[in-house]
């Protein structure tokens, strides 16, 4: 791979098996020759070790577009310079609730299913209402039901309920 570094220009063949070498090509800005003589430019997001496939943020007017680059149809990687008005995507941050938000959250929750009329208990930290089980932190995408229709409904409540609302 020190060879292939030093001549910035590596078949991608060479490096599928190799994963340090893959792993160097993370977050580096780079031209991805394919089959049929299309390239892409951008910046290597991630690479999947087992399909070899290649997550590139390729820039654009107004940010990144984000391409999927299929690892069969790589013939080569030339890493590029990079040039001033190209900056490197930011990564975004994730914010974990706190344990009050999610516990605040489980409270307006219940009191809006209660305003609402719907049979709701509680067992541990699920939310139970009817047949349909929410799961901690309390959020749209930890419902969790047998029954799409169903987990459509609760989905729809919670989504109804008022930012200003406020538990009884």
């Amino acid at each position: 791979m020190d060879e292939a570094e030093n001549n910035q220009n590596t078949k991608y063949s060479s490096i599928k098996q190799n994963s340090k070498a893959l792993l160097k090509l993370v977050n580096t800005y780079v031209r991805v020759h394919l089959i049929k003589d299309c390239a892409y430019v951008g910046f290597v997001h991630s690479i999947d070790p087992v399909t070899n496939s290649i997550i590139l943020s390729v820039p654009q007017d107004n940010g990144y577009q984000t391409i999927i680059v299929p690892g069969h149809a790589v013939l080569d990687i030339t890493q590029e310079e990079l040039l001033d008005h190209i900056k490197p995507p930011q990564k975004k941050e994730s914010h974990a609730d706190t344990a009050e938000e999610i516990l605040k959250r489980k409270a307006k929750l219940i009191s809006w299913f209660k305003t609402n009329l719907l049979p709701v208990t509680e067992l541990d930290d699920k939310i139970i209402i009817g047949n349909v089980t929410l799961l901690r932190p309390y959020k749209i995408s930890d419902i969790s039901a047998d029954n799409p229709i169903v987990a459509m409904q609760i989905k729809n409540v919670i989504e109804s309920m008022p930012e200003n609302f406020q538990p009884k």
